[in-house]
């Protein structure tokens, strides 16, 4: 084949892998970009949160896809766009994860993918301090433009690939991944493998090597005289290591699944299709087959493997052959890669989790007010300033109104101190909201007014006329904009607009704290930062 295959970049809402909230993808034929798409996602509904770092990576809000399709309404669109091309991503562990865990939670199964990761591609053609996207892109001669953008990100891979196969001076997908000594993965229903690099000493991973069965070994241990097979990636250690474990409990091991099989532990698989007739590995599948010929075979996921080594037994193993408690069923979380070759009697003891501290009172918006002896900083104005400093200029409470009524605002209470919040009417709007005075006189040096609800209804009302016809003018119900605040913490004063139009300011008090402020929705979804637990 040419280089015709289809780039692929996920954004995620929160830390969980499985919580897809944005997806772009490129289609590439003959090494040119034919065709693009780019989909909000809601992820599925178990994951279906939004973490603050997530929102400041990527600039997506629950808000932005509150009517975009769930994941599972979204995946048989891009297997379709797919349409059986080997799917390009940088760091494609992470992309092809995504649709792993976003799956396994949604209880449906792996689609049928190919994939070839750039990450690791670049690690093996190039010499780089570091291999993330904009740097790879950059050592081949490409710039990066607005990262985190899933469909900016996918176009960026689409680069890469070219530039690697200029570099290695080839044409052709598969000769490009040859070339470096790196495998194309595969994703299936119940199959996993990665797009790695060859080992370069041996070419592929080192035998396992049998250990000798533990003579101390519980007798009554429920893997106890069992013979145990491997199928998929195990997490939490190595191959090797689990042939160890099942040693120190006095279970013997094999590479394949035979008539003395009976336990079969399947590692990096969906749980979703663990039951028997399932697309699954040979491995699986044998143990499906000799349990239907009346074969004693039990299979069990990892999670289940670790409980039988830490002395817990199964009470009811049959169940991991059905679909019942699957639903809440996610893989288990990866420790580190260090850890995975240290035999389980000798890692660090997990330390039990230390109990949250309360959090620290927000901080007050007014303090006492310090007399001082200083004069005002006015030329000719011998009146006491309002507050003391050595090195920025001061004002006695009379210049202090004329700076505010210069910022457009009128203060309601007495001044106390230039970081305190102070509440203040907007002389043009009439809208009360809480000002520091510091702030004040930052927006005065660019003859920016202080009144955020002035503001953000002028910014919001440019935005939608320099987008035209493209611009977002579905008003915003009210019911809608009042849970918003409330689940951050807010209490809904009410729309600043009427009718109230995205990215149009909001007024809110915060409850925790009192502030009174003018805010768009995306902004109160990070909660108020005056009462920020404070570390």
């Amino acid at each position: 084949m040419m280089l015709d295959y289809t780039a692929i970049d996920f954004e995620t809402a929160n830390s969980y892998r499985g919580s897809p909230c944005s997806v772009g993808l490129v289609r590439v034929r003959d090494g040119i970009p034919v065709e693009e798409c780019h989909w909000l996602i809601r992820p599925p509904e178990q994951v279906d949160h939004f973490d603050h770092f997530n929102i400041a990576l990527h600039g997506i809000t629950p808000e932005m896809v509150a009517t975009a399709p769930r994941w599972k309404d979204v995946l048989p669109a891009i297997v379709d766009f797919i349409a059986g091309d080997v799917v390009v991503a940088h760091n494609a562990g992470f992309d092809i994860g995504v649709i792993r865990y976003a799956c396994a939670v949604d209880n449906i199964e792996w689609p049928e993918i190919q994939f070839l990761c750039t990450m690791v591609l670049a690690r093996r053609a190039l010499s780089l301090p570091t291999y993330r996207l904009p740097y790879v892109l950059e050592a081949l001669g490409g710039v990066i433009v607005d990262h985190h953008d899933a469909l900016a990100d996918a176009r960026a891979v689409v680069d890469v690939v070219r530039g690697l196969a200029t570099a290695q001076d080839v044409s052709d997908l598969d000769a490009l991944a040859a070339t470096v000594g790196v495998s194309i993965g595969r994703i299936a229903s119940g199959i996993y493998k990665g797009s790695v690099a060859a080992s370069p000493s041996t070419g592929g991973s080192s035998p396992l090597v049998q250990p000798d069965l533990n003579p101390n070994a519980d007798p009554d241990g429920y893997l106890y005289g069992r013979v145990v097979v491997f199928t998929g990636a195990l997490m939490s250690m190595t191959r090797q290591i689990a042939w160890e474990e099942c040693a120190r409990v006095g279970a013997i091991t094999n590479e394949s699944t035979t008539k003395r099989t009976n336990v079969l532990v399947v590692g990096d698989i969906n749980p979703a299709v663990l039951q028997p007739g399932s697309n699954i590995t040979g491995k699986a599948r044998k143990a499906f087959e000799l349990q239907e010929k009346g074969q004693d075979i039990e299979v069990m996921t990892e999670d289940d493997f670790l409980r039988c080594l830490g002395g817990k037994p199964l009470d009811e193993p049959e169940i991991l052959l059905s679909n019942e408690g699957i639903d809440d069923a996610v893989a288990p979380a990866p420790i580190p890669s260090r850890l995975r070759m240290v035999p389980m009697a000798l890692r660090p003891k997990p330390q039990p989790p230390k109990q949250p501290k309360p959090p620290k009172p927000p901080r007050q918006l007014r303090r006492t007010p310090i007399p001082t002896t200083q004069r005002c900083s006015i030329d000719n104005c011998t009146t006491t300033a309002a507050f003391k400093t050595r090195t920025k200029p001061t004002w006695c409470e009379q210049h202090i109104i004329e700076q505010q009524r210069r910022g457009g605002i009128s203060p309601l209470e007495s001044f106390t101190h230039p970081d305190d919040w102070q509440l203040t009417e907007c002389l043009t709007c009439t809208i009360q909201a809480h000002y520091r005075f510091e702030y004040t006189l930052d927006k005065n040096k660019y003859d920016e007014p202080t009144c955020r609800a002035c503001f953000w209804r002028g910014w919001a009302a440019q935005s939608r006329e320099m987008h035209g016809a493209w611009a977002k003018v579905e008003p915003v119900p009210y019911e809608k904009a009042k849970s918003v605040a409330e689940e951050h913490g807010y209490e809904y004063l009410g729309p600043l607009t009427a009718p109230s139009l995205p990215d149009d300011p909001h007024h809110v008090r915060c409850r925790r704290c009192g502030r009174i402020s003018a805010e768009r929705l995306g902004d109160i979804s990070f909660g108020c930062s005056t009462c920020k637990p404070r570390n």
